[in-house]
């Protein structure tokens, strides 16, 4: 960091005047402006929290959360000091192949408050600094390698996104500490690297993974409940306390990226479109991804304490003023589509050669490889101010094909406004154990889709269709009509049939969660497809003229084909329930390879420009 300041108002207003100098909108709304300077009360009050109250009460996480917030107060220091060295002492060697979840934490308390730091020098005792110091470096010397930072591993992947990423930021962070410090810059890790040249190989590396992200669609685990915070979550400290120029860029330029993407496809805080790895249960049901972040930001969604937010918690970066905008105006955002190819198939030859040597990477964990051009995967969401509609649009493919994070518990469905669980979606029965994967494919046009059952899943039992509870029901003519605050929908099983079942914690991940929010329609033929229509209902005079409508769409199964055709959206949908073609949209088969990664009328192609209301920022990832 280049910042030398000592009090967090100062802080908060320096960065803020970087902000708009560094792309902010000149014609930003006031509103927007009153958003962004609140950001550090919602910090303050999430570190208050924490260094009074930390959660979790026990183990590693809470040692890491008391001393971020005790050292951010600047008060019980010694008790901060001691945290630390408890952990190193007492749980540090039982946890070693899960001190990625960690480190990087451990190392932005470092970068914050060390006597090295340049934002609050010497906060830490000289104890717990070195606590921390003495478990990055008997974690990184035997694991960190410099071939792990070989540019042409960017789509290797160990473990999942989300651990990987939390492992190579740790390994950036660690040898960026080691290189500036005294006592460790002479030293090698066990591949014989310098700490110099370890740091100036992940500087590299995370520079060119960056403009491969962002050129090539941004996350594989998008939009997951439980896992995408840990991702973003790492990004803040390259941020904030990378000191090669460009990486910092990078790194500030590729959150806005991110925080667009949720920005335009959420309402009132909750995310919609389709989610890969959401868990039965509490993240199908009530979660968004990325809340306690979100609420940081913008002030949407709610509060959280959770270890996977305390990077946002604590960070400098500040969203573009536009990406604010374009966050808490949802109403006024109109009616638009988002189509963007997304990563998530294996590449030919999967298998990753990381190395096997030392705790990390772990003997049996996933090492694999990502296809980087993407293909087969079409992310559609339908986006109005009343509701969000989104669906994964796939290639009937093999299980095998793809990579688990991308096909792991994928969810298709509706988020409604007026109410924060109000939805519909499509999910299997919770296996016995394990998870489902590749459980379905289908097609979407604006407010129309038709799904099925893929019979290439793994571990998928029944097909199943949510109903939240805020929805009140009626069904006529073979059809499910719902009616949501602003909204209508109406779901139809192609071959009928079928039984409502409450919502129960054997349906739930872990067996934990609210049970009263919702109930299932369980088909009675699980391979049958499945329409849908949704439409605002400023377009209707009433709920009758909506059931009306769908009962007299045209509908036909015949050749191992399924057509439907919404006279509201003027468009026909196709799907070969053999699997033989391509879905249709009006006759021409979707182009899951588009010449564009990105299109939005928002944000175009993961690059250049963010707009909304005549402001625009401009970002570049050559």
């Amino acid at each position: 960091m280049v910042l030398k300041v000592q009090t967090w108002s100062c802080i908060a207003l320096l960065m803020l005047m970087l902000q708009f100098a560094a792309g902010g909108s000149a014609n930003a709304s006031a509103q927007a402006d009153q958003v962004i300077a609140a950001i550090p009360n919602r910090q303050t009050s999430v570190i208050n929290r924490q260094a009074s109250n930390p959660w979790p009460t026990t183990g590693s996480y809470r040692h890491v959360n008391y001393a971020l917030g005790s050292y951010w107060k600047n008060q019980n220091i010694a008790d901060a000091d001691q945290g630390l060295v408890t952990y190193r002492d007492t749980i540090f060697q039982n946890e070693l192949d899960d001190f990625h979840w960690r480190a990087y934490l451990l190392e932005r308390i470092y970068f914050l408050y060390s006597v090295r730091s340049d934002v609050f020098p010497g906060r830490m005792g000289p104890t717990g600094e070195q606590a921390v110091l003495d478990m990055l470096w008997d974690w990184a010397k035997p694991n960190c390698k410099i071939e792990l930072a070989d540019t042409e591993r960017i789509w290797w992947i160990w473990g999942s996104e989300n651990h990987h990423l939390m492992a190579w930021a740790s390994f950036w962070g660690a040898a960026h500490i080691f290189k500036d410090h005294p006592n460790y810059k002479t030293r090698v890790y066990d591949d014989g690297s310098t700490p110099a040249e370890m740091a100036a190989a992940f500087d590299k590396f995370f520079k060119l993974y960056f403009k491969e992200r962002a050129n090539k669609g941004l996350m594989i685990e998008v939009a997951s409940p439980t896992y995408a915070k840990y991702s973003s979550n790492t990004l803040y400290n390259f941020a904030d306390f990378a000191d090669d120029p460009e990486l910092k860029e990078l790194a500030s330029n590729f959150l806005n990226l991110y925080w667009t993407d949720w920005a335009i496809e959420q309402i009132d805080g909750v995310r919609g479109g389709s989610r890969h790895r959401c868990y039965p249960g509490t993240s199908s049901n009530e979660n968004s991804s990325d809340t306690g972040q979100s609420w940081i930001h913008f002030g949407l969604n709610k509060r959280s304490i959770h270890p996977g937010d305390m990077c946002a918690a604590t960070t400098f970066w500040r969203p573009s003023s536009v990406v604010v905008d374009l966050a808490l105006n949802w109403e006024q955002r109109g009616e638009y589509e988002i189509v963007s190819r997304r990563p998530g198939l294996n590449a030919e030859d999967h298998v990753a050669q990381f190395p096997t040597t030392g705790i990390f990477p772990a003997t049996g964990s996933s090492k694999y490889t990502i296809e980087p051009r993407g293909g087969a995967l079409l992310r559609y969401s339908y986006c109005t101010p009343d509701f969000i509609m989104g669906m994964s649009m796939l290639e009937a493919l093999q299980f095998e094909d793809w990579s688990k994070i991308s096909s792991q518990n994928r969810w298709n469905g509706i988020i409604f406004a007026g109410h924060d669980t109000a939805r519909v979606y499509t999910q299997t029965r919770k296996p016995s154990s394990g998870s489902a994967y590749n459980v379905e494919w289908g097609v979407q046009k604006k407010g129309v889709a038709i799904i099925q059952r893929l019979n290439t899943h793994a571990n998928a039992v029944d097909h199943m269709v949510y109903f939240d509870k805020a929805l009140s029901r009626i069904e006529v003519g073979g059809w499910i009509f719902a009616e949501a605050p602003e909204a209508y929908v109406a779901v139809h099983a192609v071959q009928q049939g079928g039984t409502w079942e409450a919502d129960s914690l054997t349906q739930h991940h872990q067996n934990k969660g609210k049970t009263n929010l919702g109930d299932w329609y369980v088909l009675a033929f699980p391979d049958s497809p499945i329409i849908f229509e949704v439409g605002r209902k400023e377009d209707y005079v009433s709920f009758g003229a909506f059931q009306s409508e769908i009962l007299g769409n045209q509908l036909s199964w015949t050749n191992n084909c399924v057509k439907y055709k919404s006279s509201s959206y003027d468009v026909e949908l196709s799907l070969y329930t053999d699997y033989s073609s391509d879905p249709e949209v009006d006759g021409m088969p979707v182009d899951f390879t588009p010449p564009f990664t990105y299109k939005s009328p928002f944000m175009d192609n993961f690059n250049k420009t963010i707009k909304y209301d005549g402001d625009e920022v401009e970002y570049k990832f050559e």
